[in-house]
């Protein structure tokens, strides 16, 4: 625990930024300002590390989905061996979060294991299925028909054969050659030029791409490639990989705590909560207050203490006045004793993997997504399953949490239901998202961590934010001290 007045000299001195909350957005952010040569100065209202995205033991997570209950050994298997995740997800292994783990050199502090699936729901196959993004995935899939399964073998060989930057190979077709004019025809062009039936398209664009609604159906063909050659080229970054989804052993709240080492090695300061004699927490719910002058943030308040700075960070909860809802979440967390069904990879059950329901298979606007991890990944005993199913909520948010899942998740419920649940929680969150971007105030805010099961929304958030706040997009090079 640090002395009263560390906190009081960290305030004294001269800072680049003041991160508040150490989600895993503020870590990215402060670790990649950090290696840019800014001196960061990191601060957290919890105990903790990790903020909303915090790994929490089972004792820990038991309280904070508030049950009155206590994990129990005898059902649950050994609680020392459980690490949950509060907001899990998966890394795509090229993708940029991944880039940006090498660029920090976070990614020598952290050893990743591979997700072993990566499926979606089909209501054509009434099950789970594994998503077949390659040919000969295709030829064995029980998604399509045999004439499906044909277009779909010559659309996926087309799609990891053709190069992006050479617009000589943007050519189609067996019988018939045609030049696909991939950066002005639209999504809707694209497909209807392949002729792929519409729930083929529906994996393909929700499960593969990772699209959250029809906004493809506008965009440039182009982009589409783009993320489906990302999907297929992260199936083989690394060895023995069998879906292109990665995930730390112990979970996400490693990310957190290894940034702040980075931070160290780069002159930052992290700073978690701590209680001040009788005057209760030092950095407690409600102790920052934002400086400004002539309305632009010139640092942090905490009892009459101020830290200067040019810029400060922080995720929602740390500016409830700057922020406004766009939605909510509703999850269920559950830790079962089975295998889901139609999991297993060959013989074996998957022991990690996604699962998306694209939400026009379910009768829904938005898709369902469902995280599973497991023993192998050291975030649960043998022979328990962590299973997170989440969306966004489309009728009333009003009401009991469960009832409200109950309708929101009944399809991955289901599933979940069939495994023999140990215990199963449920709980809603608020989608907050700043009211403006911080080029005037200079203060910037994360968006709430969204429903899906991956990061590729998070750290398009992540990027989008570092290029406000420095004025330029962020290079990824493959490391500390590279020119690449």
């Amino acid at each position: 625990m640090a002395e009263d007045d560390t906190w009081q000299k960290a305030f004294g001195e001269k800072w680049d930024a003041i991160v508040l909350g150490t989600g895993l957005k503020e870590c990215l952010l402060s670790g990649l300002l950090s290696v840019a040569g800014k001196k960061v100065l990191h601060l957290d209202r919890n105990p903790y590390y990790g903020g909303a995205s915090a790994s929490l033991d089972v004792t820990q997570f038991f309280d904070k989905m508030g049950s009155s209950e206590k994990p129990v050994e005898a059902e649950l298997g050994k609680l020392r061996d459980y690490s949950i995740d509060l907001i899990p997800k998966f890394l795509m292994a090229g993708g940029n979060l991944v880039k940006v783990l090498i660029h920090t050199g976070v990614s020598n502090y952290i050893e990743f294991k591979p997700v072993d699936g990566s499926f979606v729901y089909s209501n054509k196959a009434g099950k789970v299925c594994k998503v077949p993004a390659t040919p000969e995935d295709a030829m064995k899939s029980s998604l399509m028909s045999m004439m499906e399964k044909t277009r779909m073998m010559q659309f996926t060989l087309w799609v990891s054969k053709v190069q992006l930057a050479d617009r000589k190979t943007w050519v189609a077709g067996t019988m018939t050659k045609k030049k696909l004019e991939l950066d002005t025809m639209t999504g809707k062009e694209f497909f209807k030029y392949w002729a792929l039936e519409q729930a083929t398209i529906d994996f393909l664009t929700h499960a593969c791409c990772l699209y959250l609604d029809e906004s493809y159906t506008e965009l440039p063909a182009i982009e589409i490639v783009k993320k489906m050659q990302l999907y297929l080229e992260s199936k083989t970054r690394f060895a023995g990989m069998t879906s292109p989804f990665l995930y730390p052993l112990y979970g996400l709240g490693e990310l957190p705590q290894a940034f702040a080492r980075l931070a160290a090695v780069h002159g930052g300061t992290y700073m978690l909560n701590h209680a001040m004699g009788d005057e209760g927490p030092v950095f407690g719910e409600g102790k920052f207050e934002v400086q400004y002058e002539a309305g632009v943030a010139t640092g942090i308040k905490v009892m009459d203490t101020v830290a200067n700075a040019s810029v400060v960070i922080g995720d929602p909860s740390y500016f409830p006045t700057l922020v406004k809802k766009q939605g909510a979440v509703v999850r269920c967390i559950a830790i079962v004793n089975a295998p889901l069904a139609s999991t297993n990879l060959g013989s074996e059950p998957a022991g990690s993997y996604q699962v998306i329901f694209p939400g026009s298979t379910i009768g829904r606007k938005n898709d369902l997504y469902l995280f599973c991890c497991s023993s192998p990944h050291k975030v649960a005993p043998a022979g328990k399953y962590i299973i997170f199913c989440s969306t966004i909520i489309e009728g009333p948010a009003t009401g009991a949490c469960e009832g409200i899942a109950q309708r929101e998740l009944a399809a991955g419920l289901e599933l979940i239901s069939a495994a023999s649940p140990a215990k199963m929680f449920y709980d809603m969150y608020d989608l907050m998202v700043p009211v403006e971007d911080g080029s005037q105030s200079k203060v910037y805010i994360s968006e709430s961590y969204d429903a899906t099961s991956h990061f590729e929304t998070t750290i398009t958030d992540v990027l989008a934010m570092y290029e406000r706040i420095v004025g330029e997009k962020l290079i990824l090079t493959s490391g500390p001290g590279s020119s690449e």
